[in-house]
Order: structure tokens, then C-alpha cells, then sequence
């Protein structure tokens, strides 16, 4: 299994810690790109400009993509971990403070994931993803984490 993160984000520094330690314990299972944010232009051109840099990096990624997105399916650990062990390689998309062009994506991504209808600082999404991911993990090695 191979499990990469493209995000628009900045800093993760009040959740490197955490995200540190799921590294550490998936080794070189999970790889994390990040994209510097737009800073300057309007809404809808930064929106543009994020869009596109993840259109570009992902457009030539076999992975199963899955975009981040409130709008998205909400599942449970369990459908999650059944999810995991269909896909090999899986990368999981980050929207930048404004979003993305949802639509745009459409053509690039497999699905849209939804851990509720709130928005999650990027560290913490990122650590969400990391710590689901190890617990899916755990799951199908039958390892005693998830309970």
C-alpha cells in the first residue's frame, strides 16, 4: 500500500508532533507533497491557480484519487478500511484555505471523502487522513489498535 497527501497548506505546526509519529509508524508507506498556497489575486483566481497546480501534479498519477471536500461521502472506519485494501495506491487531495474548483477535478479524481460538514484546518486534516489510514492498516494486519 502507498498513500500520498497532496495539499495547499503552509505550516502544520500545531499538528507536526502527531503527524511526525504516524509517519514514523507507516515508514515509507505514506508520502506527503505539499503546494505552496497563491497569495496574491482574487478569490476565484487564487481558487484557479491551486486548482490547476494540483490538476498538473496529479495528471499523470495512476493512484485511486479522492478529494477531500464537505460535499463529499461520509464512511465509516470500517467502509474506509474496505476502501484502503481496494485501492494500493491512493492519494488523498487538499484544497487550499479557499477550496478548490470542484468541477474542474471531476475528470482527475475517483471520489470525494467527507469527514463531516465542518472545515478542518489542513494539519489536522492531514492528521485525520494519517491516523484513518493507520487504523485501516492495523485492521487488515489484525493488530490491536482500532477496538
Amino acid at each position: 500500500m502507498k498513500v500520498k497527501i497532496v495539499c495547499i497548506s503552509d505550516s502544520d505546526k500545531h499538528f507536526s508532533s502527531a503527524i511526525d509519529e504516524y509517519l514514523k509508524r507507516m515508514n515509507k508507506e505514506i508520502e506527503i507533497i505539499t503546494i505552496k498556497p497563491e497569495k496574491h489575486g482574487t478569490r476565484d483566481q487564487i481558487i484557479a491557480k491551486e486548482t490547476d497546480k494540483i490538476i498538473d501534479r496529479l495528471s499523470k498519477n495512476d493512484d485511486y484519487k479522492i478529494l477531500l471536500s464537505k460535499d463529499g461521502k461520509p464512511l465509516s472506519t470500517e467502509e474506509f478500511t474496505q476502501l484502503i485494501s481496494k485501492n494500493h495506491n491512493i492519494t488523498f487531495i487538499i484544497g487550499g484555505p479557499y477550496g478548490l474548483d470542484e468541477a474542474k477535478l471531476e475528470t482527475i479524481i475517483n471520489m470525494k471523502l467527507s469527514f463531516g460538514k465542518t472545515t478542518l484546518p489542513h494539519g489536522l486534516a492531514k492528521l485525520t487522513i494519517l491516523e484513518q489510514v493507520y487504523r485501516a492498516k492495523s485492521i487488515m494486519e489484525w493488530r490491536e489498535y482500532h477496538y
